[in-house]
C-alpha cells in the first residue's frame, strides 16, 4: 500500500460552519467535491459531465439524508479520478441531483460542486483528514 497526500480546501459556509473542498478530475472536467464524512456513499452531481458507466447488475439504492428520502440513485463507475497527482481507478459512486448543495455554495461562495467524496471511499482508503495541514492521506494500492 502506498500513502498518497492530497490538498484540500477549508472554506467557511457561514460563522462555526465548515466544509472540506478537494479538486478531482474526471476525464477531462474538473470539479471541487466535498469530503462528506456523514454520506454513506460517493455522489457525483448528474448535471456535471463526467465521464462514468452505469455499473452492470446493480440495482439503483434508496437514500436519504437530514431532508429525507433522495429516492432512486443510480450506481454508476467513474474509470478515472484524480485527486491531486494521484489517479485512482474505477471508483464507485451515485449519480444524484446535487441542486440543493449548488444552491447554498453558489449563494455563499460562488462556487459550485460537482460531488461528494462519501464514507465508503474513506473507509476504503483508510483516509485521515489533517486540518493543521490542510491535506487527505489515503492508502492506495500501488496498481490505482
Amino acid at each position: 500500500m502506498e500513502e498518497i497526500q492530497v490538498p484540500v480546501e477549508l472554506v467557511e459556509l457561514d460563522e462555526n460552519s465548515f466544509h472540506i473542498i478537494v479538486t478531482v478530475v474526471v476525464g477531462c472536467i474538473e470539479g471541487d467535491f466535498i469530503v462528506d464524512t456523514g454520506a454513506s456513499i460517493t455522489v457525483i452531481d448528474e448535471h456535471t459531465p463526467f465521464t462514468h458507466e452505469p455499473l452492470q447488475g446493480t440495482r439503483g439504492i434508496n437514500s436519504g439524508g437530514i431532508g429525507g428520502e433522495i429516492g432512486d440513485v443510480k450506481l454508476v463507475n467513474l474509470p478515472a479520478f484524480r485527486l491531486g497527482e494521484h489517479t485512482l481507478e474505477n471508483v464507485r459512486g451515485a449519480l444524484m441531483d446535487l441542486q440543493y448543495v449548488n444552491t447554498l455554495y453558489y449563494n455563499r461562495l460562488r462556487r459550485r460542486i460537482a460531488g461528494l467524496i462519501g464514507c465508503d471511499f474513506l473507509i476504503q482508503h483508510n483516509a485521515i483528514i489533517d486540518y493543521e495541514n490542510k491535506r487527505l492521506t489515503l492508502k492506495v494500492s500501488s496498481r490505482e
